[in-house]
């Protein structure tokens, strides 16, 4: 912004205080309290629960087993993510942006709904039982890893790959360089700010994944994530959970900060220009899409099978029975997907508001206030989930405990992680904003908060749709934090019960829990292709 919107400014930084105070009270309320209790936890005035940490031999275990599990993931998901980066590079074909989309889905399916899909192609192909048994192991935790984070690789990349001109490798296969040596001696070495940026993205996503490593995984194979949920809900052992997440919350942070001078450098080098793309064969066409189909397809379908029931007693009986009560929940399973439905809506609306608000000050107010809630909003987003669960679980105890057991704290809570995604659509679409439009606002006599509804709310009113989509979609499959909060029944959610009917025996119970993981995840991937579709027309 320049002078020429200077009257607006005035007014945005003379009210700033007054709409940062309610973002700063939500952060301050629901992640720098319950980090603070962590801390004071951790520590408890000396370092001595630390050092029973780290003289454990268990903590060393746990601790190598997260790393190297998220390594292969990282590298699994980038090598299988490859055939699909190249199409999307390469070829210009019919229904590419539909394409895109569906392989944006898998990163933002629930992860409870994941672990379904793949207790399904276990089961389906018994691969659970007998020789060949996946159930539990590190395999089904890299399988899972590679679904979920495979469509990151390919976003980043892809998109990275497009921009750069194909000069030096024409170059090269002028020189008489193989299309192999060309590529890894060419080609990789161009995309290593991509491949590095994918990979760090990657890397932390499956070093604070808790649902895969907790259904998939099981009790033997346990990581710094589950750890903390295990310490703190099966043992009891408040102040080993606390050193757990401290540790986590560390490690985050330091890879977080990597991630971001990494995403500076995937700025690309050389001018943007509209790459020239063949048309790919038949025969290309269909080995991409019998590929996209094992890679992301094979799961989700299994699933919806493994959710139908062929037997005498109808094909729908696994669904018709999720309007029924079992021993094992308190509720019909159902009333949990409304329940989920209702926090979901509740915390879309909640980002999206403090969304806005963040935005408003970020863009238009004082330096130093702007930095506090640009960096206060992007926490959130590199912070486990668990890790901010068990803090709210530290700090709304005693006199706060009513507040914990709120039916408001699981949309509050779920509204904490989608904020930054509001906040990172909102802020380019107000900068975006010409100045000129504010120049004209102003000779013509328009009053600054008139003329911000005019012109910064209208202008970038898609951006906030799609912010709270994505706040939607995340709200619908969250998982880790809200394990730590009481499971009443009018506070269950789908993700909760799924990982209940999965884990309790019975052929029934497990179909009623394929059944409502389909469910969940249809509505997910409508969320994701309406956002899409409000992305593409903006």
């Amino acid at each position: 912004m320049d002078r020429n919107c200077a009257s607006l400014k005035s007014f945005i930084r003379f009210k700033e205080w007054g709409i940062a105070l309610l973002p700063i009270s939500f952060f301050t309320l629901l992640f720098f309290l319950p980090v603070f209790y962590i801390l004071r936890e951790t520590f408890n005035y000396s370092f001595s629960p630390l050092r029973e940490v780290f003289d454990s031999s268990r903590f060393w275990s746990i601790a190598w087993f997260t790393l190297w599990q998220a390594l292969l993931s990282t590298i699994f998901s980038i090598l299988f993510a490859f055939p699909t980066i190249y199409l999307f590079t390469k070829y210009d074909f019919r229904g590419n942006r539909f394409l895109r989309a569906v392989v944006t889905i898998p990163f933002v399916l629930p992860t409870v709904v994941v672990a379904s899909a793949f207790t399904a192609v276990f089961a389906r192909f018994n691969l659970d039982t007998g020789t060949v048994n996946l159930r539990h192991t590190v395999w089904a935790i890299l399988f899972a890893h590679t679904f979920f984070n495979a469509s990151i690789a390919i976003r980043i990349i892809s998109t990275f790959w497009e921009g750069l001109n194909d000069h030096p490798e024409s170059q090269s296969r002028i020189l008489g360089a193989s299309r192999i040596s060309t590529f890894f001696q060419i080609t990789v070495p161009r995309l290593r700010p991509a491949l590095f940026s994918a990979a760090t993205t990657i890397f932390l996503f499956c070093v604070t994944s808790f649902g895969v490593i907790l259904i998939l995984g099981g009790p033997k194979n346990s990581t710094i994530e589950t750890e903390i949920w295990r310490q703190a809900i099966w043992r009891g052992d408040i102040s080993t959970a606390s050193v757990f997440a401290f540790i986590q919350l560390a490690f985050v942070i330091l890879l977080a900060s990597t991630l971001i001078r990494a995403e500076k450098k995937t700025s690309l080098p050389e001018d943007l220009f509209v790459k020239i793309k063949r048309k790919p064969r038949k025969g290309i066409i269909v080995f991409h899409f019998t590929y996209l189909f094992c890679l992301f397809g094979l799961p989700i379908f299994t699933l919806l099978e493994r959710s139908l029931n062929p037997g005498s007693s109808g094909l729908f009986t696994f669904f018709t029975g999720l309007t029924k009560r079992t021993n094992v929940i308190p509720i019909a399973p159902i009333s949990s997907l409304w329940n989920s439905l209702h926090f979901a809506l509740l915390a879309s609306f909640i980002a999206l508001f403090i969304g806005l608000l963040v935005s408003i000050v970020i863009v238009h107010g004082s330096r130093k206030l702007s930095t506090f809630l640009n960096v206060s909003s992007s926490i959130p987003l590199g912070v486990s989930a668990v890790t901010i669960g068990f803090g709210i679980f530290l700090a709304f105890s005693g006199p706060l405990a009513n507040l914990r057991s709120s039916q408001w704290m699981i949309p509050m809570l779920h509204a904490l992680l989608g904020v930054p995604f509001v906040v990172r659509s909102v802020v380019p679409s107000m900068r975006r904003i010409p100045a000129m439009f504010y120049e004209n606002s102003k000779l013509l006599g328009v009053n600054p908060l008139k003329s911000w509804f005019n012109i910064d709310l209208k202008l970038s009113y898609r951006s906030l749709l799609v912010g709270a989509g994505f706040s939607f979609a995340i709200s619908l499959g969250e998982f880790g934090a809200t394990s730590f909060l009481p499971r009443n029944p009018d506070t269950l959610t789908a993700p909760l019960v799924i990982y209940r009917l999965l884990n309790t025996p019975g052929e029934e119970l497990r179909g009623q829990a394929m059944a409502l993981s389909v469910i969940l995840a249809g509505i997910t991937a409508l969320s994701i292709f309406l956002v899409e579709l409000l992305r593409k027309s903006d």
